[in-house]
């Protein structure tokens, strides 16, 4: 089995532009989710049995607290977070 190359260890920021870059404030806290395994843990425990979007709870729960903690007040806003975590 091929290991992922989404490990967050990995991940560089740069900056380009003298104003803020997206989301780069949102590193610890994946970082630590990730060291955690939280993810992994919301996957075993969670059972959605066949509701829609029962296919790793894990993700789903993590685009949300990084939506949270990103300053998102709703669920739209978590839109911007559903990608890459796979």
């Amino acid at each position: 089995m091929q290991k992922s190359s989404r490990n967050l260890d990995r991940i560089g920021v740069t900056f380009d532009d003298p104003r803020a870059v997206a989301n780069a404030g949102l590193i610890l806290p994946a970082t630590l989710a990730q060291k955690l395994g939280i993810k992994s843990l919301a996957n075993s425990i969670v059972d959605l049995k066949d509701r829609p979007g029962y296919f790793r709870p894990g993700n789903k729960i993590m685009t949300l607290v990084h939506s949270m903690l990103a300053g998102g007040s709703y669920i739209d806003d978590a839109d911007v977070f559903a990608i890459g975590f796979d």
